[in-house]
C-alpha cells in the first residue's frame, strides 16, 4: 500500500509489476483526481519502470455514449502497449450523464489533466508532454480537451486548480462533434434513422435536453466551437460505415482544421464500423505509434507556470486600466522556455529575451491597457508548439 499526495490521505493500491512483450511497468489504481471519493472521478496510471528521464503521458478516455464504460484496462489491452514502450498511460473515469449533465464531463477530464500535471514528479511524468486519446464518447472528450485549451468556461473548479489543463497531442477515434447534424449525416451515409434527435438519445441525455430544442447547449459541447490555431496536433480515425457516429462527424472537424492549416491527419478506415478490430489491429496501431512518437515523444512543448509584471522596473501584481502598454515588462517562468521564439500578449506577437534558464522576458504591447478584463500571455517555439495561456489581471481605475 502507498499514500499518494492528495487533499486528504488516500490509500492507493499498487499492483504487482506487469510485463508483456516489452519493459515492465507498475500500475497505480483508483487515484482520486477531484478531491473526493466518487469512483467516477478516479483514474489509474501505469508507469514504466527504470526510466531515468520523465516520460510522456498518454491519457485514455473510455467511450460508452457518456452513459457507461469504465477506466479498467486489461493486461492485454492495446493501450498498455505504450506503458511497455516508455510512455506512462493513464485511464480515467468521468461522471456519466445519469449522474451529471454536460459540462460535468469536461470539468472531470480537465481536472484529471490538472491533477496528473500536479503529481508529475511522483509518477515520473513530463508535464509538458501529455496526450489524450479516446474512442466514441471518449473521442469527443479527447477532441474537446484538445480544442478547449485555456477556455475558462469549461475548466470548472474541481481538485487541483493551480495547473493548466492544456494537452499537447490528441488521438480522436470516431468521436462525435456537432450533435445536431448526426441524423442528417447518418441518412446521407445510408444508415437510416439514427435517433440522435430523440429526447432519449445519448446526446440529448448528455446535454440535458432534446438536442434540436436547445442548440446553445449543444454548441457548448461541440469541440469545433472552441477551435483556435494554437490547438495541439490531431490524429483522427473513423470507420467508413459507422452508423452510430457518422463518418462525417470527424470529417467536419478535419475540414475546419485543414482550412486553417492545422497540424491534423484524418483517416477513414474503409469497411470499419463503430470501432472494432480494424482500429486495434497491429498495422493500425503502428500508425498511431508514429503519431505519438512524432508529436509527443520527440517534441518540446513550453509550459508557463507563473508571470511577474513590471511597470517601469517596479514589480506590480496587475496592470492598470488605460496605462501605456509599452511601459510594462513581463517575466515568464516555465518549462522548456529556452525553445521559445515568440510570445503573444493579448494576441499581439512580441519578441522574447532569455532572462534565465527557466525564464523569458517580454516587453509590453502596443497601445493602452484595456479598461476591463485581463491580459493574456502565450509562448510559441520555433517548431510551432504553443504553451498554455496565462492571465494577469487589469486593475480598474474606478
Amino acid at each position: 500500500m502507498k499514500i499518494i499526495n492528495s487533499t486528504f490521505a488516500t490509500l492507493v493500491l499498487v499492483l504487482a509489476t506487469s510485463t508483456l512483450l516489452g519493459q515492465t511497468f507498475t500500475s497505480h489504481i483508483d487515484l482520486p483526481y477531484a478531491g473526493n471519493t466518487n469512483p467516477r472521478q478516479m483514474l489509474d496510471i501505469h508507469v514504466p519502470n527504470n526510466q531515468t528521464a520523465p516520460t510522456p503521458l498518454i491519457v485514455w478516455i473510455h467511450g460508452g455514449g457518456w452513459q457507461n464504460g469504465n477506466k479498467t484496462l486489461g493486461q492485454n489491452s492495446f493501450q498498455l502497449r505504450y506503458a511497455r514502450n516508455g510512455y506512462a498511460v493513464a485511464s480515467l473515469n468521468y461522471r456519466l450523464s445519469s449522474e451529471a449533465i454536460f459540462p460535468a464531463q469536461a470539468h472531470d477530464t480537465k481536472a484529471a489533466i490538472r491533477w496528473l500535471r500536479a503529481n508529475a514528479a511522483t509518477y515520473n511524468i513530463d508535464p509538458t508532454r501529455i496526450g489524450v486519446w479516446g474512442s466514441s464518447a471518449g473521442g469527443h472528450l479527447a477532441a474537446l480537451l484538445g480544442t478547449s485549451n485555456d477556455v475558462v468556461d469549461l475548466e470548472g473548479s474541481l481538485g487541483v486548480t493551480s495547473q493548466p489543463s492544456r494537452v499537447q497531442a490528441v488521438v480522436d477515434w470516431y468521436g462525435p462533434t456537432d450533435f445536431l447534424l448526426m441524423d442528417t449525416q447518418g441518412q446521407a451515409q445510408g444508415c437510416g434513422p439514427g435517433g440522435h434527435n430523440q429526447a432519449t438519445s445519448p446526446e440529448s441525455l448528455l446535454v440535458g435536453c432534446q438536442i434540436q430544442t436547445c442548440p446553445t447547449a449543444v454548441q457548448r459541447a461541440n469541440p469545433m466551437a472552441y477551435y483556435t490555431p494554437d490547438d495541439p496536433p490531431f490524429f483522427i480515425q473513423h470507420g467508413s460505415v459507422d452508423c452510430a457516429v457518422p463518418n462525417a462527424q470527424s470529417g467536419i472537424l478535419n475540414s475546419l482544421m485543414t482550412a486553417n492549416g492545422h497540424d491534423v491527419v484524418f483517416q477513414t478506415l474503409i469497411g470499419a464500423g463503430h470501432g472494432g478490430p480494424q482500429f486495434s489491429a497491429e498495422a493500425n496501431l503502428l500508425i498511431v505509434d508514429a503519431f505519438w512518437a512524432a508529436k509527443l515523444r520527440d517534441t518540446v512543448n513550453p509550459l508557463i507556470s507563473s508571470v511577474r509584471t513590471f511597470y517601469k522596473s517596479v514589480d506590480v501584481q496587475s496592470l492598470r486600466a488605460g496605462s501605456l502598454g509599452r511601459f510594462y515588462r513581463f517575466e515568464i517562468t516555465g518549462v522548456n522556455t529556452l525553445a521559445v521564439a515568440k510570445a503573444f500578449v493579448n494576441g499581439v506577437e512580441r519578441n522574447v529575451e532569455i532572462a534565465g534558464n527557466d525564464k523569458v522576458g517580454i516587453y509590453g504591447f502596443p497601445g493602452r491597457v484595456p479598461a476591463t478584463g485581463e491580459v493574456t500571455i502565450q509562448l510559441k517555439t520555433a517548431a510551432g508548439r504553443f504553451s498554455n495561456v496565462i492571465r494577469t489581471p487589469i486593475l480598474s481605475n474606478n
